[in-house]
């Protein structure tokens, strides 16, 4: 009780003035009303929300005033409408909690014997995927109900493994290890690795499809005995292991997305995005410079971080807004 107490009085006391730096962790709510951010402003990291109806901006977490090991936030996730799931440390381990932005409440979801870290979650099955070391091995990929302790290793090598990027419908997690950048699919419901035939080094799965019969990943080369790699993006097909490049060769893909609509993807690069309609094989560039973090369900809008702004790409009126917050909060 006094540690909602406590959380309550710092979300209502919200007179800090400090200046955002950079953002990061943007997703939008399932309904597609809100925005969820995380803010750095120069030594503390909080959550904020942006209401998209009425253009309106309200700070959920109050660091300045909160001990050192609140002050870290990454890995946001929305839960439902209404709750938000992320990383943020107490007594010097990053663990899971839970804001809930109605009641102003904060709560720890379960908890783990080291630090956890690139938290995504599956909204569908109510699950959380993370790294973490178990009883000091190298860092594997987890997964925990919500609401529960028990932990099951997905990854089974004892690797050092990053990255992962679990599928829209929950059937399968993506990660790779390091230090190579070696590629690993894992099937979720048949509880086993799935083998393609990925480029085995330097190879980012990016975002699946609705299905998961498809999912999109960058591959990064040296070409022509050049001093920085060039990156390109395939679209692979785990029915038919085959891939189809979109873009090859290029200096930089900041990143890239596939929405809830089967046929509509994109990925950003230095001075555009470009959207792709898979089914019909055709390109549209926005002018719209940012690294997409989100697309909202109804296949409308896509979400870009740009450095300390938000931008928001109107898919069906063809308008981009810039949200630029405040320089003091």
């Amino acid at each position: 009780m006094r540690t909602k107490l406590l959380i309550l009085s710092l979300l209502i006391s919200i007179s800090c003035y400090s200046q955002i730096t950079k953002i990061r962790d943007g997703e939008f709510s399932p309904d597609g009303n809100k925005i969820a951010f995380i803010a750095y402003l120069g030594n503390v990291e909080d959550i904020f929300i942006y209401h998209i109806g009425n253009d309106s901006l309200s700070r959920e977490t109050n660091s300045s005033n909160l001990n050192i090991g609140f002050q870290y936030k990454s890995s946001l996730n929305w839960i439902d409408n209404k709750q938000v799931l992320f990383l943020s440390k107490q007594n010097g381990l990053s663990q899971q909690y839970i804001l809930d932005i109605d009641k102003h409440t904060l709560n720890a979801n379960g908890s783990s014997q080291s630090n956890e870290y690139l938290l995504e979650f599956d909204k569908a099955n109510q699950v959380s995927f993370y790294i973490s070391s178990l009883n000091g091995n190298e860092p594997a990929v987890l997964m925990r109900k919500l609401g529960e302790n028990k932990v099951t290793k997905i990854s089974k090598q004892n690797y050092n493994f990053t990255s992962p990027k679990i599928s829209q419908d929950g059937k399968y997690i993506a990660y790779k290890k390091m230090p190579l950048g070696t590629p690993y699919i894992y099937s979720i419901e048949n509880q086993k690795q799935i083998k393609t035939k990925l480029p085995n080094k330097n190879t980012t799965i990016t975002s699946w499809s609705p299905d998961s019969k498809c999912f999109l990943f960058k591959h990064s080369s040296y070409i022509d005995n050049s001093s920085f790699p060039k990156t390109s993006l395939s679209l692979y097909d785990m029915q038919q292991k085959q891939k189809r490049v979109l873009i090859e060769n290029v200096d930089l893909i900041s990143g890239a997305i596939w929405s809830t609509n089967d046929n509509l993807l994109g990925y950003s690069l230095l001075d555009k995005f470009i959207l792709v309609n898979n089914k019909a094989k055709r390109t549209k560039n926005y002018n719209v410079i940012g690294r997409p973090v989100d697309w909202s369900n109804d296949g409308n809008f896509v979400l870009f971080i740009q450095d300390k702004d938000l931008i928001l790409l109107d898919l069906k009126n063809e308008k981009s807004k810039k949200i630029t917050l405040p320089n003091k909060l």
